[in-house]
């Protein structure tokens, strides 16, 4: 008899809940490796409701380990793109034509068919959708309408779906940051000489609206930075042609009406000239970070700079073996111009492209 029962206990399979939350709980790469294991396995992974579970625990663990600096860095990547930015753990990378979408967690990526070149990568977490908002046409006349173009993925969709739709003029001038399901970016309306404005980009009912904005927000790429601030659309400000010792942080306090804040924080050394040094936004203790745009053009080390705006200090944190190692410029052929994009909040997906 206890051998029938110990042959019974050791047939019954692990329950399905105990199987996903184990799964939940493994590295990425790992996961995709366990596909091929057994076809359960390959639903349970494929699952959109375990997906958002894996996204959900990711960033959890990425919030209990805001002490460690490697963490609070996130993703870093070398390219000659002009941007890269993390949005619900895919990034959007870009440079020009094509537009790439790549998931470092699988090391899958998808180009897309975007038809512009100035492309800003969001998400809708109601409709769990990923969509990439590009400007088709350019205004001829300065009261000309906009084209712009919407690639959608997501939503229970097996493929990119595309819409269009007009807005009025603008002139944008920088570079566009996603925040709870908008997209922001700072523009000149209806011409570069005219009023400046914040775009923003409505990702689930695909609407474009302006907020008013201070000058200074809105200054030429290199000259004031979006970032997220405490889940607020904020600005960095900083002269870029001279040494970076002092900054304007203005965070739109109120998107209906319009209000913003601002603050100025003295740094206790330079970071050298304003249009070398960029910010990435902050990590989750709050710390603004601030980081080269590019890596030296000879062996040196690369650091990030992390600025706490209540005690008014700042540290400095040194990536080993990414500007100082001369086999690992070699062997990824890092030559010339290689510029650096950070994602400091970045966490695991398992998203399929």
């Amino acid at each position: 008899m206890k051998r029938e029962k110990r042959q019974r206990i050791e047939a019954n399979p692990i329950p399905l809940d105990l199987e996903e939350a184990i799964l939940t709980r493994l590295p990425a790469k790992s996961l995709m490796k366990f596909l091929c294991v057994s076809k359960t396995w390959s639903s349970i992974i494929r699952n959109q409701r375990f997906v958002n579970s894996y996204y959900a625990m990711s960033f959890q663990s990425l919030s209990a380990a805001v002490h460690k600096p490697w963490l609070m860095t996130g993703v870093l990547y070398l390219s000659n793109a002009s941007s890269c930015q993390s949005v619900h753990g895919l990034i959007g990378c870009i440079s020009s034509f094509p537009f790439i979408v790549c998931n470092p967690s699988t090391n899958k990526f998808t180009t897309l068919p975007c038809a512009g070149a100035r492309t800003s990568w969001g998400y809708d977490p109601v409709g769990d959708q990923f969509k990439a908002l590009t400007m088709v046409s350019y205004p001829h006349q300065p009261h000309d309408s906009l084209v712009y173009e919407v690639l959608t993925l997501g939503g229970g969709e097996s493929s990119w779906t595309r819409n269009r739709f007009t807005s009025p003029p603008h002139f944008t001038v920088t570079k566009s940051k996603c925040i709870n399901g908008f997209v922001y970016y700072a523009a000149w309306t209806p011409t570069r000489t005219k009023s400046p404005v914040i775009v923003c980009f409505d990702v689930r009912y695909e609407r474009l609206s302006f907020i008013k904005a201070p000058m200074a927000v809105v200054c030429w790429e290199g000259e004031s930075i979006l970032i997220e601030y405490k889940a607020k659309l904020a600005s960095v400000a900083r002269h870029p042609h001279a040494d970076f010792r002092s900054f304007d942080l203005w965070i739109l306090e109120d998107v209906t009406t319009h209000d913003w804040s601002k603050q100025t924080f003295e740094l206790p050394f330079s970071l050298g000239m304003g249009r070398n040094i960029t910010s990435p936004g902050t990590n989750k203790a709050g710390e603004i970070i601030f980081a080269p745009k590019r890596l030296s053009n000879d062996v040196q080390p690369y650091y990030i700079f992390y600025y706490n705006v209540d005690r008014k200090d700042m540290r400095r944190v040194w990536l080993l073996g990414i500007a100082d190692d001369e086999e690992f410029r070699r062997r990824y052929r890092i030559t010339g111009q290689c510029y650096v994009s950070i994602s400091p909040q970045h966490v695991e997906s398992i998203a399929s492209l």
